[in-house]
């Protein structure tokens, strides 16, 4: 909790700061791009730069390689122009001492900006949906229906001024609750986030 009380008061500070050296208020409509899709690096990064291996009793050793993809759409309200409405997709593809894991899950949410300057603006979101593990391996069959939520605080910073137009880098700190709604292996889990690698592209 006082990780997020420290964020949310240093990314309003920056907020701020910004609409004042750029002469725009932080309330004021722009013209800015409907349509906003993001994407985590550290998570594709985990999976590409990961080296390790899992042997699992009468099976060879597995190359314990990941893919964790998490993509997000938004799109901004005309009535409600610092409001989007979004929806997110989670994949994760692992090997654990127990056999092969793969799980998808897909969240629906919305995203209150502090600006209608999409682009600049710090933000908070909160995500509802259902995950679905998967779990294979000798002996193994384990599925579980998870219900999560995601409540996130972050802000975004325009790279325009490095040439690169319509994206942003969007560092978030996030907590996340996962509930077992069918008394599969957990009865739930609560993890917190630091994801720096974050981008959004605006089209």
């Amino acid at each position: 909790m006082k990780a997020l009380l420290i964020l949310a008061t240093v990314l309003t500070m920056g907020n701020f700061s910004y609409a004042q050296t750029m002469g725009i208020s932080p309330l004021k409509s722009s013209t800015g791009t409907k349509h906003m899709f993001d994407f985590t690096a550290d998570s594709v990064l985990r999976g590409v730069l990961s080296f390790g291996k899992s042997k699992l009793p009468g099976e060879d050793s597995d190359s314990d390689i990941q893919m964790d993809v998490r993509l997000n759409y938004a799109y901004q309200l005309d009535s409600m122009p610092q409001l989007q409405l979004g929806t997110r997709l989670d994949y994760l593809k692992d090997t654990a001492s127990a056999g092969d894991i793969e799980n998808w899950g897909i969240q629906i949410g919305g995203i209150w900006n502090q600006s209608t300057d999409l682009l600049n603006t710090m933000y908070a979101s909160l995500y509802l949906g259902m995950l679905w593990n998967r779990e294979y391996g000798p002996g193994v069959g384990e599925n579980d229906e998870v219900l999560y939520s995601t409540l996130a605080l972050g802000r975004r910073y325009s790279m325009e001024k490095w040439g690169v137009k319509h994206l942003t880098y969007t560092p978030e700190i996030a907590f996340q609750n996962r509930n077992s709604t069918n008394g599969g292996d957990f009865s739930y889990t609560q993890s917190l986030e630091l994801r720096f690698l974050q981008f959004s592209v605006f089209f």
